[in-house]
């Protein structure tokens, strides 16, 4: 073999055009290795990896914000006179309909699957071990979407022929080894990055998830929650360190990178070097009546108007008067009723109803419309805020899971009741199941983790507004059909 035709040329290389002309001339494989071991741009590459973390999380189309929230009990997507149809993609989620063929679940799986391999390519070239695990933690949090999406991880050990098919992890195989792939990193992750960098706080917070839901894989339709891997939860929830729990609004601001004691890992917004799509998160939301960064809103989102009644009136989840949307005429939280402009004034027509009658043709003004990151009006198009993957009180939320669980009550009351004080509530007398999955679902509203939670707490498939109960098949999504044909070893999941 003359050349190392199997490598991608696509690597971000120092030198570049030395290196294309010892291409052209077929250096033979053991040269040409060599030389581009020498002359890889590791921060270049893993850079790469880390923008492969934007649209496919958090955006208005193919994401996994919109598959993990509208196909939950907490946000919907109606079509209305202004539009949001789109083929019945949204419907089709919401009322779990979906189809093997559905795009937004292909786009999702094709761009996890690239920032699998963008991962694996940093590891083709021998990084320092530094490097390496900052590569395997990356590729670990895709992996677990995947997972967590789909039960199917495509996988290719660094090095090996690119003709060939991955192999397919499914399961208990694939969660132990992404957690082994964590657990191996972590011990060489730095202790000081920035939260939009991979770190060893980041690690055992993604580590806490990945115990909590183990049990999970083994078994969607019966989950499983052993007493070792709830220890598990509890040890690395308890090893992260400088961090607490802040105001809420902290966590949500254009500033909150540099404001939030919460954020363990993050998108870093497009005011710094990478980017996200959050903006428009608002433009799907707001109608254009109202005052937002860019011009006008496109009036689609909505809050499920029973999941908004769970928010106690004096909840700051609920109603906040941010110094940044009050300015505009606005709150953060949710909005409910008659809008104003920045003047005060009455906006027209605008006023938000709880109710949202059907999923097909509902009005331009039904639904609870959520604010969770408060718009950035300075950066406008490249907003600020950091959007956060995983953050600390959804950790301290789990490990109280995982001692509620364990029947440590007592131990995960006083947890709960600590966030839920912050928050401007009452402190519960006794803690369940079922009101720890309602504090989750206020405290984590709209970040892309509702039909995780649903999932584990064996309520995804019930009936609740507009959606009748669902096929046990619906646990986990279907592969793209043409993914299975090309790759002997991936198998359509059963119902599909």
């Amino acid at each position: 073999m003359k050349s190392l035709k199997y490598i991608a040329l696509s690597l971000a290389l120092a030198g570049c055009t030395d290196l294309a002309e010892q291409v052209h001339s077929e250096l033979p494989s053991d040269k040409a290795r060599a030389f581009l071991e020498e002359n890889v741009n590791f921060p270049s590459m893993l850079e790469r990896v880390y923008r492969d973390f934007d649209n496919p999380f958090v955006q208005h189309g193919a994401s996994v914000w919109v598959i993990d929230e509208i196909s939950g009990d907490a946000m919907i997507c109606p079509s209305r006179p202004s539009g949001w149809d789109n083929g019945g993609v949204y419907r089709d989620l919401h009322q779990h309909t979906w189809r093997a063929d559905h795009a937004y679940l292909r786009q999702v799986w094709e761009r996890m699957n690239r920032g699998v391999f963008d991962a694996t390519n940093v590891l083709n070239f021998n990084p320092t071990p530094e490097v390496a695990a900052e590569a395997r933690f990356l590729r670990a949090y895709f992996m677990f979407t995947l997972l967590d999406l789909y039960d199917r991880v495509p996988y290719r050990e660094p090095g090996s022929n690119l003709l060939n098919p991955p192999v397919v992890y499914t399961g208990t195989e694939a969660i132990n080894f992404i957690i082994k792939e964590v657990e191996e990193a972590l011990p060489l992750l730095s202790d000081t990055a920035p939260a939009f960098k991979a770190s060893k706080n980041a690690a055992r917070g993604f580590l806490t998830r990945l115990y909590l839901n183990k049990g999970v894989y083994a078994d969607r339709a019966n989950p499983q929650f052993n007493n070792a891997d709830l220890d598990k939860v509890i040890q690395y929830a308890d090893a992260i360190t400088g961090k607490s729990i802040n105001f809420y609004w902290d966590s949500f601001g254009p500033d909150n990178n540099t404001k939030s004691t919460e954020l363990l890992f993050t998108i870093e917004g497009q005011g710094g070097v990478r980017s996200h799509s959050l903006y428009v998160l608002w433009n799907a939301i707001f109608p254009g009546e109202m005052t937002l960064p860019n011009g006008g809103g496109w009036n689609g989102f909505a809050a499920v108007g029973d999941f908004y009644d769970t928010f106690e009136q004096n909840d700051i989840r609920r109603y906040y008067e941010h110094p940044i949307t009050k300015e505009r005429g606005y709150n953060a939280g949710f909005l409910v009723g008659q809008q104003y402009n920045p003047n005060g004034e009455p906006i027209p027509n605008v006023v938000f109803t709880k109710e949202i009658p059907t999923i097909v043709g509902a009005g331009l003004f039904h639904g609870v419309r959520p604010v969770k990151y408060i718009p950035d009006y300075v950066n406008k198009t490249a907003a600020d805020n950091d959007y956060a993957l995983i953050r600390y009180t959804d950790v301290l939320l789990m490990k109280a899971e995982a001692l509620l669980r364990k029947g440590m009550e007592s131990e995960a009351l006083a947890i709960v009741n600590s966030v839920r004080t912050n928050r401007g509530v009452a402190a519960y007398p006794s803690l369940t199941l079922d009101n720890l999955l309602a504090e989750r679902g206020r405290e984590l509203n709209a970040e892309g983790l509702r039909r995780t939670d649903l999932v584990r707490y064996g309520k995804f498939l019930q009936p609740w507004h507009l959606k009748p109960a669902s096929d046990p098949k619906r646990l986990v999504f279907p592969v793209p059909p043409a993914d299975v044909l090309a790759n002997p070893n991936l198998e359509q999941n059963p119902g599909y």
